[in-house]
């Protein structure tokens, strides 16, 4: 089909819901910042924060709006393929229940990179919270752009992305300033509410839109994704061809688990949030409301992929023209044409939900990092202000976070020369969960690793890990220059690079480990996950 992008409009109503959505948001914001009392407040909410809110807030922070429009247009371009991320819980849950849980409640700091600073030392440190501060640039850009994308095409184009993206960045930045984490985790609570009863109405519409329901979308079912499926490109061949297939079970799978074992080792938002909880008994019951609401949400979302594919077969008999060059705008297309004037303001408004309680617990992340670990790490080293006493200043923080939030709306405007919000994903964002996740499994788990071997591993395991995500771009420039006659079409699937780099982490580190041995590998053992677990559990 040649079918053009439409010519939608928004309702007044519906920008006056939206509106009003961000004004709830700065007034939480201002609310809490009479609360902030010193950086470990700002950052911790004074570690009394209960498990519901803790999984409420964790579920909304760990999704975004971008799986608002990245999951259905995944599940209608890859088929059935896309859910099966959602039985990586099965690992998941014992690895937080057993091992991050009981080692991150025995570390009474802010920041997670203060234990490589203790394991290894403070370049182990710089390294790890340097590649984390480029991963969550790339999740916020990202998150800030899936929102503006869509009221850009809700309302027809008549509203810039780049309009909406400085508009809502700066809301979100404010009150991220303003409120800190007691800011962040309540305005997320309200999020997650929002985001289910966003979801919820559009699925419910979205079926009352195709004749025979139900039963309509399920014999449909075989239909999604059969264009991609299980296609080696020409020219590959050999046991590790499947490598370089756009969509794979196994790919899929193996890359869900990473990202997430990576975002409950290694992830400041995670760490941070369950360090606000009570005791270790309330993070882990947020942490299962997470994995429970995390589920429910994404398989709603692939149900919602196979509603849009039978909506435009039934309206339009197939997939509009626009839709291979634009799948992203499928979902904002299909509640702006269909939905009733004000619950198209209501899911809009659940899109940006979705997608600001990401992008409030990345800035405050962020921010968190850049001030512990990063300028106080620098004062501590020049013998400036001591930690005690710069601690209880909110200037430092507050400043670090409205930069934080400039830096955020500059990528924004440029996300999307990327590709499709999947390949986003998995490229600028999932890229770096690897190689942090691998510099902490040194640390945690073998004995022999040391600064060094850490070090090793972890930039050589960032630079494969960007080059598998941007092969083709490399293979490109590494051809103009020198002629390499490397092929730029056949390259490794975007679902891969957070894996390569995990690898290449691990084996680069344990071969540094076992090759050289130094002192520190002996004297930090007190570190590793055994002897810091057997430690007494101290609760507040």
């Amino acid at each position: 089909m040649n079918t053009p992008l439409p010519n939608l409009r928004l309702h007044w109503i519906d920008g006056t819901i939206i509106i009003a959505y961000l004004l709830v948001l700065l007034g939480v914001g201002f609310y809490h910042a009479r609360r902030s009392r010193g950086q470990r407040d700002f950052f911790l909410a004074g570690r009394e924060i209960k498990w519901l809110a803790i999984g409420f807030s964790l579920m909304a922070a760990l999704n975004s709006g971008i799986d608002y429009l990245m999951q259905p247009a995944a599940m209608i371009k890859f088929g059935v393929y896309t859910m099966v991320g959602s039985l990586s819980w099965l690992v998941i849950y014992p690895y937080v229940f057993h091992i991050a849980l009981p080692l991150y409640r025995r570390l009474n700091s802010i920041s997670v990179y203060e234990y490589l600073e203790n394991r290894f030392d403070g370049r182990v440190r710089a390294l790890a919270a340097s590649i984390f501060v480029l991963w969550r640039f790339g999740w916020m850009a990202t998150a800030l752009y899936v929102p503006s994308l869509a009221i850009s095409v809700a309302t027809g184009g008549r509203i810039s992305v780049t309009v909406m993206a400085v508009t809502l960045g700066t809301v979100v930045t404010l009150y991220t300033m303003m409120g800190g984490i007691r800011a962040v985790v309540w305005n997320d609570v309200f999020q997650f509410c929002l985001m289910f009863v966003g979801l919820a109405v559009t699925l419910v519409i979205g079926l009352r839109e195709i004749d025979g329901g139900f039963g309509t979308i399920i014999r449909q079912f075989s239909q999604v994704g059969e264009a991609v499926q299980n296609k080696v490109p020409s020219g590959v061949s050999g046991p590790f061809s499947f490598l370089y297939v756009p969509m794979t079970l196994i790919g899929m799978l193996i890359s869900v688990i990473v990202a997430r074992i990576g975002t409950y080792t290694s992830d400041q938002v995670m760490v941070q949030r369950f360090q606000t909880a009570r005791t270790i008994a309330d993070a882990k019951r947020g942490f299962l409301i997470n994995a429970i609401s995390d589920t429910v949400w994404m398989l709603a979302l692939a149900f919602m992929g196979l509603v849009l594919f039978a909506f435009f077969h039934a309206r339009f008999g197939g997939l509009p023209g626009w839709a291979s060059d634009h799948p992203d705008q499928l979902f904002p297309y299909f509640i702006s044409s269909v939905f009733p004037i004000g619950l198209v303001g209501l899911v809009i408004a659940a899109i940006l939900a979705a997608s600001v309680s990401s992008i409030d617990s990345a800035m405050n992340a962020l921010t968190s990092v850049l001030t512990v670990d990063f300028v106080e790490g620098f004062r501590r080293k020049r013998g400036g202000v001591g930690a005690s006493q710069s601690s209880q200043s909110m200037v430092l923080p507050r400043l670090i976070n409205l930069g934080v939030g400039a830096i955020g709306i500059l990528l924004a405007v440029n996300v999307s020369r990327l590709g499709s919000l999947l390949e986003i994903a998995n490229k600028l964002i999932n890229s770096f969960t690897g190689p942090i996740l691998g510099i902490f499994l040194l640390g945690i788990f073998f004995r022999r690793a040391h600064s060094a071997a850490a070090l090793i591993g972890g930039i050589g395991g960032t630079l494969v890990s960007m080059y598998v995500a941007f092969q083709s771009q490399i293979n490109g420039i590494l051809n103009h220059w020198f002629n390499a006659g490397l092929d730029e079409h056949a390259v490794i699937s975007f679902l891969w690079p957070s894996t390569f780099g995990l690898a290449a982490t691990l084996l680069l580190g344990m071969v540094a480990g076992r090759l050289r041995r130094t002192r520190d590998s002996a004297s930090t053992l007190e570190w590793t996950w055994r002897r810091v677990t057997q430690r007494e559990l101290i609760e507040h």
